[in-house]
């Protein structure tokens, strides 16, 4: 209990209220089944099975409720709080599972996304700061990591048509948020960028502000705000500010204009980059592919960057651990890169991410007790995984689209939720498939070919059938 020694005793009571160990762990069997079952299939390889389901699991370890059984639950001004008519949640990596434990959330377990946005909402009024949650945990905002991704976790829920909390209270909390002052956003709004500073992440900052913003703009012109939303889709775009075109990174500019100096690719980890170096913060504009792209000269010029990024010299200058996972200077065991695999879908050649998002599952996750290849941040590294064997995965969460990659299902049966999608089904086929065959030939979706390497989050939604051909070269 967070309330108190009698919540803990009226719980034990209401949940155990016979002492019977193999009682409670059928029922905890019966509970974790019913997810299992939420996605059920078939492999060429056990292995792969085994890994699918261990990263399910891993997938619902968090958020984790934070109420007694009659709703009495901690609030953000320490105070105990009565039944608010929701559950409460807590733990809250925002940073890590705004990309992709949050949107397989909505999708595998949307019954639980209304109480965890009302959860999000207390924060505002009950912290007295000004802002959506940051990272959550226990009834304290812990400000830890940077950006305010819980408005992308807000909005998507919304786009998604979850319409269980007050929108407009939403939105409201997310604007106040984002014209705060704090971590750099002063000099954000009225540069068009963080100034850096030593040890101030500006650059991250920077970059992960305007993703936000075009979330925030999203959610805006969906409720009617079109002034809002003409000023956050402007400030989405800042990133162009950032990008010095003589390195081709985005990289650290003081609040005179002048690019910081000394620069290097490799360095200015946690200083000029959150846990990352300038590569790995090269691609991280997921609300703007195309003008990414353009930055770098276009399609080819775009894939060249990308290819460098995996081939390139794995040195950092750093001892920070949470850079692990690489292949070249693409980081799987940090979050900052895991949409980058799908980046090739964007620029033309969608093969090269068929043939890196099979390279990393097979590489770098397994089914052993070391099978993931960095923090699983309450559910991220796991999320990533489950989405990538299925075939497909939310580049940006709040688009509506996925980006396809390789499946590692032969067959693959997701149970959309009764109550939220009708009770339809959205299956997986991937015919051949095999650790040679990680090419796609061709894909169907419900009939009609598909002709692009992406799908609607609507079609997915609506059930029907994604049908794969796979073979051992690719299919330009």
């Amino acid at each position: 209990s967070g309330t108190g020694i009698e919540g803990a005793r009226k719980n034990l009571a209401a949940e155990i209220p016979g002492w019977d160990f193999n009682g409670v762990r059928a029922a905890a069997v019966k509970q974790w089944q019913e997810v299992f079952d939420a996605v059920q299939i078939k492999t060429f390889d056990p292995h792969i099975a085994k890994t699918f389901y261990a990263n399910l699991y891993l997938t619902c370890l968090a958020p984790t409720l934070f109420n007694d059984v009659d709703g009495t639950y901690r609030g953000y001004d320490h105070q105990n709080h009565t039944n608010p008519g929701f559950q409460n949640y807590t733990t809250f990596s925002i940073w890590d599972i705004y990309r992709a434990e949050w949107p397989l959330l909505t999708l595998l377990q949307p019954g639980r996304i209304n109480d965890m946005v009302q959860t999000m909402l207390t924060e505002h009024p009950q912290l007295g700061e000004h802002t959506t949650p940051i990272w959550p945990l226990w009834a304290n905002e812990t400000w830890c990591m940077i950006g305010y991704h819980s408005v992308d976790m807000m909005a998507e829920a919304y786009l998604e048509g979850f319409r269980g909390f007050n929108a407009e209270t939403a939105y409201q909390q997310m604007r106040d948020t984002a014209m705060q002052n704090r971590n750099g956003l002063d000099t954000y709004k009225r540069l068009g960028y963080v100034a850096s500073t030593p040890g101030g992440t500006a650059t991250s900052r920077t970059i992960e502000y305007t993703f936000d913003d075009w979330c925030i703009a999203k959610m805006a012109a969906a409720l009617g705000h079109p002034e809002d939303a003409k000023r956050f889709y402007e400030r989405s775009a800042n990133y162009y500010n950032l990008f010095d075109r003589t390195t081709e990174f985005f990289r650290g500019r003081k609040a005179d204009g002048q690019w910081r100096v000394p620069f290097s690719p490799i360095a200015l980890v946690n200083d000029e980059y959150t846990e990352a170096d300038a590569w790995q913060y090269a691609f991280a504009i997921q609300q703007d592919v195309p003008g990414m792209i353009a930055l770098y000269g276009g399609d080819q010029a775009f894939i060249q960057k990308l290819d460098t990024l995996f081939t390139t010299n794995s040195t950092i200058d750093t001892g920070i651990p949470d850079i692990s996972g690489l292949i070249g200077q693409d980081s799987q065991g940090d979050e900052q890169c895991h949409h980058v695999p799908y980046l090739y879908d964007y620029a033309g050649e969608p093969f090269k991410t068929q043939q890196r998002v099979r390279q990393i599952m097979a590489t770098l996750y397994n089914d052993t007790p070391a099978g993931q290849c960095g923090n699983t941040d309450c559910g991220q590294m796991a999320a990533w995984y489950v989405f990538s064997a299925l075939g497909f995965y939310p580049l940006n969460p709040d688009s509506g689209v996925l980006a396809i990659g390789s499946p590692v299902v032969s067959k693959a049966v997701i149970y959309l939720d009764q109550k939220q999608y009708g009770g339809r089904t959205f299956t997986v086929l991937a015919q051949n498939n095999s650790a040679e065959n990680i090419y796609i030939q061709s894909a169907s979706l419900t009939g009609p070919k598909l002709t692009q390497p992406w799908l609607q989050h609507d079609t997915l939604t609506a059930g029907g059938t994604l049908r794969f051909v796979m073979g051992p070269k690719p299919n330009p």
